[in-house]
């Protein structure tokens, strides 16, 4: 039921004359019950971001399975970006149904915005990609990834400025002023880059950036405590790429201090979520208004994905645990008990409503989102362990020294138990597996299946 299909992506997937290059589009949308192409509105039938998103997925598997067969796939995905790029480094992001680009709409007009960082990540990827298949073609993809030093340079000269809104202090200086998740994809782009291509300007640039997204960290005392903010007052959990940017940073910098930001997210904000229940989005000013749902695919690769950077930069693999187990959300490890990702087809439905309602058309982000998740998760020895876990029940018992433990109970295939525990008085979790799980099940009264043949 993981196994990983491209069938639908291609489907979705057409090749096209853009700009005197032959590229290949993602159409956006593909609705139930026949998963046909369908088109935004008035914004387009193809954009940037989805084409980004189909070129990093393909590199990425390239990359953990040696199997090149979709480069040239990849090259016609890059040419799409080059077509859209434009000299000053920024980007539009739609095609109309004629191939011309839409340069008006909200959600498409140049700017340096979600689209564009996205795009400098796959023109940093396909460097590496194509620098032995083909140096010329990766040297275009290296100037044209050169050009985010212009909107970089137009961002960081607020570098240190702040905006006080409703009691808070805001960083300026970040995509979107103080848009943490935007600019958690523009430093993954930036880490790629800096893995093989060495560069003092862009280096600084890294750093200013991370600090920025550290300053928009909840602290101790708050709510929420530990989460990273997205924007101003607001955490949503799409696009919550920075506990990912911050470790590839720790690994390319060899700073400990962003990691550190990152297992603080993880272990105070992420695990409590996986107890408790996913959250969609709260606000800090009002952080007894949350919302649960939408859940979408988006969502769980950014959580689980960040979990994963964080075992395979500190070699702690709970955390590998804990992203199979967020990334079993695609399997049926929801609040609807649905598998979301169908694997003879290699779609994902596009979100969960409600607790009993799935959204089932698959468009494009919610496909690549998962196969790029599974991906990466199947691929790991230890996170793909936990894929398969299911949610038995959750609660709270308080222990011999009197601390209130909450936690959730699922089990795999063979009925074995796993318990993740959040220490409400320590901030701290554990996981118990096995006998040590069975034996915490019996303690607070849960009835499991186990056999001494499966030890």
């Amino acid at each position: 039921p993981d196994k990983i299909n491209f069938t639908h992506l291609q489907n979705l997937s057409e090749t096209i004359r853009f700009q005197g290059r032959t590229c290949d589009i993602v159409h956006v949308y593909s609705e139930y019950p026949a998963y046909r192409w369908v088109d935004a509105g008035n914004e387009g039938i193809a954009c940037v971001d989805d084409v980004a998103r189909a070129a990093i997925l393909y590199m990425k598997y390239v990359r953990l399975t040696g199997n090149d067969k979709v480069l040239p796939d990849v090259r016609r995905l890059l040419n799409f970006l080059l077509g859209m790029q434009t000299a000053d480094g920024e980007f539009y992001n739609f095609i109309l149904a004629d191939h011309s680009i839409n340069r008006s709409g909200k959600t498409s007009r140049k700017s340096f915005d979600f689209w564009a960082v996205r795009a400098y990540h796959a023109l940093a990827d396909g460097i590496t990609a194509f620098g032995k298949h083909d140096p010329a073609f990766a040297d275009t993809l290296k100037r044209a990834f050169l050009k985010c030093k212009r909107p970089i340079d137009r961002l960081l000269r607020k570098a240190g400025q702040f905006e006080r809104i409703d009691g808070y202090d805001y960083p300026t200086w970040l995509v979107n002023k103080a848009g943490t998740d935007a600019t958690a994809g523009l430093l993954l782009a930036l880490a790629d880059y800096l893995r093989h291509e060495k560069d003092p300007g862009l280096i600084k640039s890294c750093q200013k950036f991370a600090d920025g997204i550290i300053k928009m960290q909840i602290p101790t005392g708050e709510p929420h405590a530990g989460a990273f903010l997205s924007w101003y007052n607001w955490w949503h959990a799409w696009g919550n790429s920075q506990k990912m940017a911050l470790c590839e940073l720790t690994q390319v910098m060899n700073e400990p201090l962003y990691l550190d930001a990152a297992v603080e997210e993880a272990v105070r904000h992420d695990v409590p979520l996986l107890v408790h229940g996913f959250l969609h989005s709260w606000q800090r000013r009002h952080p007894e208004t949350t919302k649960e749902f939408p859940q979408i695919a988006y969502d769980i690769r950014c959580l689980a994905l960040g979990l994963l950077r964080i075992c395979e930069t500190n070699h702690d693999y709970r955390f590998a645990k804990l992203a199979g187990l967020v990334a079993g959300w695609l399997l049926g490890n929801n609040v609807a008990e649905i598998t979301m990702y169908n694997s003879a087809a290699g779609r994902c439905f596009d979100g969960i409503i409600d607790s009993v309602t799935v959204n089932r058309n698959a468009g494009a982000e919610s496909t690549i989102e998962a196969l790029w998740t599974l991906l990466e998760i199947k691929h790991h020895p230890v996170a793909s362990q936990y894929l398969h876990y299911r949610s038995v029940t959750s609660g709270s018992v308080i222990d011999s020294s009197g601390c209130m433990l909450d936690y959730r109970i699922f089990r795999d295939a063979r009925q074995l138990p796993l318990v993740l525990i959040w220490n409400k008085n320590t901030r701290q979790f554990d996981l118990f597996e096995k006998l040590e799980a069975g034996a915490f099940c019996q303690r607070v009264g849960i009835r499991y299946n186990y056999s001494e043949k499966n030890r």
